[in-house]
């Protein structure tokens, strides 16, 4: 939390409410998730800036101000609010305006929240590296088909690939296998031209879909919005397709769910998935 399609609902919801507000101080409540470039001069730099625009790159949400940014990387479990009396304990960082306050919480401190000016970006790890967007026009089936041609890896380490495709996490990786029927573990060079199609278009149906499903929610903005998700944590529960218990396997060390018998293992595998 949060995902490619949390990220969007919140650029979404934040938009409306930052663009043009004045920051009037910075609190650093919790400096373990802060990477200061400015040169130790936070309040200084950022004091009476306005935010001009609030852009997406992959996993990061980037506020921009007239010669300065806050990049934040929430990663697993960074959340962000615009409650003013926010005060529980993950709190890590309060951006007070004059209108909205924004806070950022991390109750893991993994996530990272950049100082900087705009020439400083490429000194974040992995922000210039990111792949093809996958909700821009860029993300065509002929880029995706040449992006897997003869890739080795399993389709879930692909997938989950940022310098490939940007960005896709532990959820909808999962979400979008269970949509296109592909076990996890199958490697890319063993899918058919037809499976990886499929695979093509459950990218941009499952992430569409869950887009509008949380836009529909209207959560709160710290709230992490996973009703809708078929697979994901959602071990020994029944397929809802075909009534199956949903299975968990390690993959290259993380978690992911599945349906052993709607998303068939390709080939000998240590595990018999079907009578495990």
């Amino acid at each position: 939390m949060p995902e490619l399609p949390d990220l969007v609902i919140i650029q979404e919801r934040l938009i409306p409410e930052l663009i043009d507000r004045k920051i009037k101080s910075i609190e650093i409540i919790d400096p373990i998730v802060v990477r200061d470039l400015t040169g130790g001069a936070i309040g200084s730099s950022f004091q009476d800036n306005v935010f001009q625009r609030i852009e997406r790159n992959g996993p990061f949400l980037n506020f921009i101000f007239e010669n300065m940014n806050i990049v934040i990387h929430p990663m697993l479990s960074g959340r962000f609010s615009l409650d003013p009396k926010y005060k529980r304990k993950d709190l890590c960082i309060r951006i007070v305006t004059d209108g909205p306050v924004l806070s950022y919480m991390d109750d893991t401190r993994m996530g990272k929240v950049y100082f900087l000016k705009p020439e400083e970006l490429g000194q974040i790890p992995k922000y210039k590296e990111q792949g093809v967007d996958l909700l821009s026009d860029n993300f065509t089936e002929s880029i995706f088909l040449k992006l897997m041609d003869k890739n080795r890896k399993q389709t879930r380490v692909f997938l989950m690939d940022q310098t490939k495709l940007s960005a896709l996490g532990n959820a909808y990786a999962d979400e979008i296998l269970f949509a296109a029927k592909i076990h996890p573990k199958t490697p890319c060079n063993q899918l058919t031209t037809e499976e990886k199609i499929l695979l093509y278009e459950s990218i941009k149906e499952v992430l569409l879909a869950s887009i509008d499903f949380i836009r529909k929610t209207n959560a709160p903005l710290e709230v992490k919005v996973r009703d809708h998700v078929k697979v994901r944590n959602r071990k020994n529960e029944p397929c809802p397709i075909c009534g199956t218990k949903i299975r968990r396997a390690n993959v290259l060390g993380y978690d992911s769910f599945f349906c052993p018998n709607c998303q068939r293992a390709k080939g000998k595998q240590f595990i018999d998935w079907g009578n495990s």
